[in-house]
């Protein structure tokens, strides 16, 4: 007898994984050490990662199309999902980020991983009703790059290198990620890559 073994879905894959990296902080905290780095935030180099971000077609909430590759100045990526607990507690700040970064030509697109657009709709509306969204489901540039994390945010630089990657949604992780962003806005150096969660 043949038993089919069924591929997880991407969403049980990264629930599963953000489980990990919480139950991961939670016990270094106890333990009274740091938070773990993110070994790779998805499973493919971050030059071939750069290029599928860059590349990949996206849609707009209002329907439209379009590249990042198309964008001007340095671009805060972020893979959300409405399931994602995490998400609700950064979106309103990513939005805020947005804000700060029109002003030098820069944006943030959040990315939605939802399989039904409506619950990714009613969570944005909900939570940073003025932030550009992109619905991509999960099955399109989330698995492309084999994403590990969710929330998952990657900073590309003007040039539309990665510049930097956080799966990091706390206080701590906001802020590294706001002074990423302001430093690489500013053509300083930071290092390539926050914490998980």
């Amino acid at each position: 007898m043949t038993h089919t073994v069924r591929k997880p879905s991407l969403r049980s894959t990264l629930t599963t994984l953000a489980v990990c990296a919480t139950l991961s902080v939670a016990a270094a905290g106890a333990a009274g050490g740091a938070a773990p780095r993110d070994a790779a935030a998805f499973g493919v180099s971050s030059d071939r990662a750069a290029e599928l971000v860059r590349t990949h077609v996206l849609a707009a909430a209002d329907g439209r199309s379009f590249r990042i590759a198309d964008l001007k100045g340095v671009t805060v990526v972020n893979f959300w999902a409405s399931w994602c607990a995490p998400c609700r507690r950064e979106l309103p700040r990513l939005a805020a980020l947005d804000r700060e970064l029109r002003s030098s030509g820069g944006r943030v697109v959040a990315i939605s991983i939802d399989e039904d657009r409506r619950n990714a709709e009613r969570f944005l509306r909900a939570n940073a009703p003025s932030l550009g969204v992109a619905f991509d489901g999960p099955e399109a540039l989330a698995r492309s790059l084999d994403l590990r994390n969710v929330p998952c945010t990657i900073v590309l630089d003007r040039s539309g290198a990665i510049a930097y990657v956080t799966a990091r949604s706390d206080e701590r992780g906001l802020a590294d990620l706001a002074d990423a962003v302001r430093r690489v806005s500013a053509g300083q150096p930071v290092a390539l890559e926050g914490g998980a969660r």
